[in-house]
């Protein structure tokens, strides 16, 4: 059951949301981006997610823990630029209020980044353009969010040769990510009119080469025509409520020749806040229209670690994930031959920096981006 924020006082909200009222009393700079993160037993990768965050420049994270067991709490206890919300509430219930009550009570106004411990942001101009100074061009420019396709990171050889030590970085052991198989098209049915931004999603990757290849029908011509035209990873999405509808009525020639069911494989995870703002469940959708900038980032995303076998248990054991955790019982009946065999092939390509993403359509930079950049080195 998803909890919708309640109409009532702010503070009671927080200690409702949370059930303690350190979430009311937090101290936080007033200046600078700043990390909202929820975690669950995440200490294997917290040591290298923060590093990869404060060389950004994140000047504080706000961490809401959600009762690890594993020492995360005492990893992340006593650090200056780390404030800790620890909670027992359902993470599958309250996900969405705890980063909007967060953001309401402390950030409005403020350039916001929400990612997971297993996730690292990486756009233009990384990793010299610091996080300030992209956000200094997202003002310049009117824009408030940043989209971010999701690329799956994976190792060269079998999952059961990794060997990942905390604090390392995650790329060196998984520098793998599918160069092909996305495409770009909205949401369909009242979740993508609900939740209006973006108005489009990435698609396809690697969860869906690995588990989700299934349709109702075969491709035909036309659904090849639009796949690589309209819906390409490379096309521009339409913002008009016109340009939707038409989107919509495209793709609803072709949805039934598309593997179902379908992850979304974009977010966008760096917002400047404005109260009241509502996510659709997780960093998927915003439900106002806000300006969102042309340019991509990508959030590289490495789940396949050394503990992946029992990550993926452990979920499938809570059930606190979207649809009672469902794509991680198909992680599940996949394990043995991703242990075995890994998860390369032809397409695959090794990441080498933001060059490696643009070449695949995975990051984009406009002109005026470049040319700030250039005229900002020291940003």
């Amino acid at each position: 059951m998803k909890i919708e924020l309640p109409d009532k006082d702010l503070k009671d909200a927080l200690f409702d949301a949370f059930g303690t009222p350190a979430a009311d009393g937090l101290t936080v700079p007033g200046d600078g981006v700043v990390a909202v993160v929820l975690a669950y037993n995440e200490a294997l990768r917290f040591p290298y997610f923060l590093e990869h965050y404060r060389v950004l420049g994140i000047r504080h994270f706000i961490v809401v823990d959600n009762a690890s067991n594993d020492g995360t709490g005492a990893l992340l206890a006593g650090q200056p630029d780390i404030s800790v919300i620890r909670t027992e509430k359902p993470y599958r219930d309250y996900k969405s209020v705890w980063r909007q009550l967060i953001c309401d009570r402390y950030l409005e106004g403020r350039w916001v980044i929400f990612p997971d411990v297993d996730e690292l942001l990486v756009y233009p101009g990384w990793p010299e353009l610091s996080i300030d100074g992209l956000a200094e061009y997202l003002d310049r420019d009117g824009f408030q969010a940043l989209f971010t396709p999701m690329v799956d990171m994976y190792p060269e050889g079998p999952l059961k040769d990794l060997a990942y030590e905390s604090g390392q970085s995650f790329a060196e052991v998984c520098p793998f990510f599918d160069g092909d198989g996305y495409r770009y098209n909205p949401l369909k049915g009242s979740h993508g009119k609900r939740y209006r931004t973006p108005p489009r999603h990435v698609f396809g990757g690697t969860r869906e080469r690995l588990f989700h290849q299934n349709a109702k029908r075969p491709k035909n011509a036309l659904d090849r025509l639009l796949l690589s035209t309209i819906f390409n990873l490379r096309a521009n999405a339409r913002r008009s409520d016109l340009g939707r509808k038409l989107d919509h009525l495209l793709f609803k020639l072709v949805k039934s020749a598309l593997p179902s069911p379908a992850a979304v494989q974009s977010k966008i995870p760096l917002l400047k806040w404005d109260a009241g703002l509502k996510f659709s469940g997780g960093v998927h959708g915003i439900d106002r229209d806000i300006a969102v900038a042309p340019d991509w980032g990508a959030l590289l995303h490495f789940k396949y670690l050394d503990d992946f076998r029992s990550k993926v248990a452990e979920a499938i054991s809570r059930k606190q994930h979207t649809d009672n955790a469902g794509h991680y019982v198909d992680y599940d009946s996949q394990m043995d031959r991703l242990m075995q065999e890994g998860l390369r092939y032809p397409g695959s390509v090794r990441f080498t920096g933001p060059r490696s993403l643009i070449d695949c359509g995975l990051m984009r930079e406009t002109e005026a981006l470049r040319r700030w950049r250039e005229a900002s080195p020291a940003s």
